[in-house]
């Protein structure tokens, strides 16, 4: 799939050329089987397109508009979680609770901007209303949680993207939307999910499962908290969830767990209390400090073919 060859063109940028002198003694000819020159010629031009996703997110990165939100790359990995996830500028990709102005959106929006879709998906205004019991106005705007702005939440100065950016909660995707999606990527996004007496992960997860295309991707990055935590710690009330739960929860609705990752792991973080106590939320307090942002699992699950 154009997903998994994309991540093997960004591991080739990302890691360099190697050494490669006893291939390159080898006739190319002796190299290639009988028969199959269309087919190589058809590989290089699909590399050549990967290697062009693979330079368009990378300008993305390193372009001046992410100046001041540059510092959370050392936490967030942006370029490995979105490549290990295979994200390409074609792309129609949903973000889970992009906030306003969100860190990721203003990645994804220039990144998808020419070729792609983005999609902006939060929670109903029934679980806003059970996180923050005064639930107003001004919470919608903080949040980005009027899904009729979600394009101006996700906007970001100076770029125009050819199609609309949608909003829709994560209990009424439209059914228009159903086999559209090539990705859904949920980052610091599902402890909310889990939590309260009737938890809406389930009803989530069944809705972007029947929004993704078969063979689509979903990218998760969530605080983890250790397998050995107590039950009640690891509910989502302290925004930590044991991995066994995530993957548990998707392999409920369907999805496979292609291929884990630590790219966001953060051995310091003995997650142990409230994740707000860490950065960013957190930013007084020279001890949390020192542990930087939370430790994280970094998933990939896959929509069967």
């Amino acid at each position: 799939m154009k997903a998994i060859g994309y991540v093997s063109a960004m591991a080739l940028l990302l890691a360099g050329c190697g050494g490669g002198d006893e291939t390159a003694s080898v006739p190319a000819d002796d190299m290639m089987p009988s028969g199959a020159t269309t087919e190589v010629g058809e590989a290089g031009e699909a590399m050549t397109e990967e290697m062009d996703a693979a330079a368009v997110l990378a300008a993305v990165i390193d372009h001046e508009r992410r100046d001041e939100r540059r510092a959370r790359d050392e936490w967030r990995h942006p370029v490995e979680t979105l490549s290990f996830f295979g994200v390409e500028p074609s792309m129609t990709v949903i973000e889970a609770l992009p906030g306003n102005g969100g860190w990721y959106s203003q990645i994804l929006t220039p990144l998808l901007a020419e070729e792609g879709r983005l999609i902006g998906v939060t929670y109903p205004d029934s679980l806003w209303s059970r996180m923050f019991p005064e639930w107003s106005a001004d919470n919608y705007e903080r949040f980005g949680a009027d899904i009729t702005q979600m394009g101006r939440y996700m906007s970001v100065e100076g770029v125009e993207p050819r199609q609309a950016t949608l909003g829709y909660a994560f209990d009424d995707i439209p059914d228009a939307e159903n086999g559209q999606v090539d990705a859904v990527l949920l980052f610091r996004a599902l402890h909310h999910l889990f939590r309260f007496e009737e938890p809406m992960i389930d009803t989530a997860l069944a809705e972007v499962f029947d929004a993704l295309a078969p063979g689509g991707v979903v990218g998760v990055v969530q605080h983890r908290a250790p397998e050995g935590a107590e039950a009640s710690f690891a509910t989502g009330d302290n925004g930590y969830l044991k991995q066994s739960d995530v993957v548990a929860a998707f392999e409920r609705a369907g999805f496979v767990l292609e291929a884990s990752s630590e790219i966001n792991a953060n051995p310091n973080d003995p997650a142990d209390s409230y994740v707000w106590r860490l950065p960013p939320t957190t930013t007084n307090n020279p001890d949390t400090m020192a542990i930087g942002e939370s430790d994280r699992m970094t998933l990939r699950f896959r929509k069967p073919e």
